[in-house]
């Protein structure tokens, strides 16, 4: 018995439990809960519904982009997520606060399940349709794109890109504060989209985007007949990188050229439906992260290539950034490394730009 009778009552209303007699749960079953692991307690409660995505991660067959990683989960397609298994099934499978803590804290409790294991969702969301079922409908466009340009050119993307890509609606702004990246298939139709924040760290993929189509910035010097086009195509995580890598290139005074492809996270597939899609393209540079996510997915994207035998007649490399975590990092580090030539009045040829030597030599 508490010293103080409304201490415990107290304590579980800051925990945001409402008390109603036999429906009130213990600080102690909250922080049980809170303990439990949100994978394994998945591979015990829906192990028909995971599946692996990538080394360490994992989805759900029922939500496509829903991914789960280091305990953490992040419902991407609606932009939500949690540090917790009481967070998923309060926020993914529509289970009530007190319920999820019972049921989470094997108390003697469990939630009614459906026939395949899975908690079936909370009654509202009878009236939405699924993802699948969604259609795919483009973010409704502003009037202008100025947020996007500042915003993307204060990243250090070169402006002359963004307005090539605007004028492929591969780069729009839309209504909200957001850049909207956009996917198209083999005859130029928007199959995929996602938002990324101007203000925020929002992120987000619109309903219904299909991710073997994602955002992939198109050779320079592509000819308009189709006829002797580039044989390479550089990967990268997502589509800042693709942009930091041309405006690298311009930097540069390089003659690179080719397909920079988004994969929109670490996935293989929109690199996959590239290539079978493409199959004039004979060298493929993997230009992932340079943290262990993006080289252990470099890793698992070479090995796939080679293994393939449609792919006999492709070259594959691995160019992490040269500076930094990403290639937007590396373009960041040669802008400030040239105002810095510029402000001491050092002429660029007589010194050559050791950063842009790294670069030459990782592609």
């Amino acid at each position: 018995m508490p010293e103080n009778p409304g201490e415990e009552k107290r304590q579980v209303k800051k925990a945001g439990v409402a008390i109603k007699g036999n429906d009130s749960v213990t600080p102690e079953q909250i922080q049980k809960a809170r303990d439990v692991d949100l994978l394994g307690y998945l591979q015990r409660s829906e192990p028909d519904n995971l599946k692996m995505t990538a080394p360490g991660e994992y989805g759900l067959k029922d939500h496509d982009s829903l991914k789960i990683s280091k305990g953490k989960f992040h419902w991407l397609s609606r932009g939500i997520g949690g540090t917790n298994a009481i967070d998923f099934l309060v926020k993914v499978r529509g289970a009530e606060f007190r319920d999820a803590v019972r049921e989470l804290s094997g108390e003697g409790y469990s939630l009614t399940h459906e026939p395949d294991g899975r908690i079936p969702p909370a009654k509202h969301a009878k009236q939405e349709q699924s993802e699948k079922e969604r259609p795919f409908t483009l973010p409704e466009a502003n009037s202008h794109n100025n947020d996007v340009v500042k915003y993307l050119t204060g990243r250090g993307i070169d402006e002359s890109i963004l307005n090539d890509c605007i004028g492929k609606g591969l780069l729009y702004q839309s209504t909200k504060p957001v850049c909207v990246f956009v996917g198209l298939d083999s005859r130029s139709n928007p199959k995929f989209a996602c938002e990324r924040g101007i203000t925020s760290d929002y992120k987000k993929d619109i309903y219904g985007s299909d991710k073997a189509y994602s955002f992939c910035l198109p050779p320079k010097n592509k000819n308009p007949n189709g006829e002797h086009e580039p044989e390479n195509i550089y990967v990268f995580e997502g589509a800042i990188d693709c942009l930091s890598h041309a405006s690298i290139a311009i930097i540069g005074g390089t003659d690179w050229d080719g397909y920079r492809l988004s994969l929109g996270g670490v996935s293989a597939l929109a690199l996959n439906t590239f290539l079978e899609n493409n199959p004039q393209v004979g060298t493929v540079y993997i230009c992932l992260d340079n943290d262990k996510a993006g080289k252990d997915a470099a890793a698992r994207i070479v090995k796939g290539i080679l293994a393939n035998e449609n792919y006999n007649h492709i070259s594959v490399y691995i160019a992490p950034p040269p500076v930094g975590k990403d290639y937007n990092d590396t373009l960041l580090f040669m802008q400030e490394r040239l105002r810095s030539r510029e402000n001491t009045g050092e002429m660029m040829y007589e010194e050559p730009n050791p950063v842009k030597k790294r670069t030459e030599q990782a592609l």
